[in-house]
């Protein structure tokens, strides 16, 4: 196989085969070195972000002189210096990504206000041009918008954040800080009607919210069946509230999707905090659920923590 076939196309895949390669073992060793080196100091993003990024400006020099890439193009080596970003990002997801109390809360901050403000903000009220306006964009929150630009910010390759990209970020950031910061004024409107259309905002989604919690409730039998729509649906789960277990996607209105959407992104954030949580205990989702089977599977399981936090705190 010839130099020009060894690299044709080469992708994340590329550079895991080339990682198993004995003549990469000097690179295995820095790269686990390098995660490894995150577990003795506290989480700071921002000296975080300067690791990888030195972290990654010197491995891409050492992997231009390495022979498992010689005579490689520039593109072969961007391409392995992304598989490498990659790989590293994936095992300091957790430890970078909504990392912190305050970038939760920004994050429901951010959702909740675009969920207020999707009740009454047109297009008219920004001066958004006819022929750029796009219905289903006002419908969009999505998820953890400030956690994601923030580790795009600091944790993507700084040379990847050039022109175009560059461009479409700043955007996305101006238009987290704009959510952040609106106000009256910014929609041209009087202060008392604004304060108005959010509270009339806040009391349509608690009631959206009441009403279809309210259309499932489960009993705590574990086999339960309920009727909706004049269709019998087995659920084999205890006391929780789905409403949409029953649904067909044709039933489904342009609000029931949009509720989706907001409870969507609650179970997205209720699960990163929670597996971020199971994590400095020590604890594994296969473990919990193993545990919950049994039936004394919640005593066990409060022991189990309290064991883990007391272990923690010496």
């Amino acid at each position: 196989m010839d130099s020009s076939s060894a690299f044709s196309q080469p992708n994340f895949y590329d550079f895991l085969n080339r990682m198993r390669h004995p003549a990469s073992a000097d690179l295995v060793r820095a790269i686990k070195s390098f995660i490894v080196s995150f577990s003795f100091h506290t989480t700071d993003a921002e000296n975080d972000s300067r690791k990888l990024q030195d972290f990654l400006v010197t491995m891409e020099s050492t992997i231009k002189e390495h022979p498992l890439w010689a005579h490689a193009s520039h593109e072969e080596i961007d391409s392995a210096v992304e598989g490498l970003e990659k790989y590293v990002m994936t095992k300091l997801f957790n430890r970078t990504f909504a990392s912190s109390p305050e970038d939760v809360k920004a994050d429901l901050y951010i959702s909740e206000k675009i969920r207020l403000l999707q009740h009454f903000v047109r297009p008219d009220h920004l001066d958004v041009p006819r022929v750029l306006r796009n219905e289903a964009s006002w419908l969009a929150n999505p998820p953890q918008l400030h956690s994601n630009l923030k580790f795009i910010q600091l944790f993507r390759r700084q040379s990847k954040l050039v022109s175009e990209v560059e461009y479409y970020l700043t955007n996305l950031i101006s238009a987290e800080t704009f959510i952040t910061n609106i106000n009256a004024s910014s929609l041209s409107m009087e202060e008392s009607e604004f304060q108005e259309n959010m509270q009339s905002a806040k009391i349509a989604n608690e009631e959206t919210v009441t009403g279809h919690s309210s259309v499932l409730q489960l009993s705590e039998d574990d086999a339960t069946t309920m009727r909706r729509h004049g269709k019998e649906i087995h659920v084999n789960l205890e006391g929780c509230l789905y409403p949409f277990m029953g649904s067909e996607a044709k039933e489904l209105t342009t609000e029931d999707v949009q509720q989706l959407l907001r409870l969507y992104q609650q179970v997205v954030t209720r699960y990163t905090m929670l597996t971020k949580a199971l994590a400095r205990l020590s604890l594994h989702e296969e473990q919990l659920l193993h545990i919950m089977k049994d039936p004394a599977g919640s005593t066990e399981l409060k022991k189990e923590i309290e064991k883990r936090i007391h272990e923690g705190a010496k």
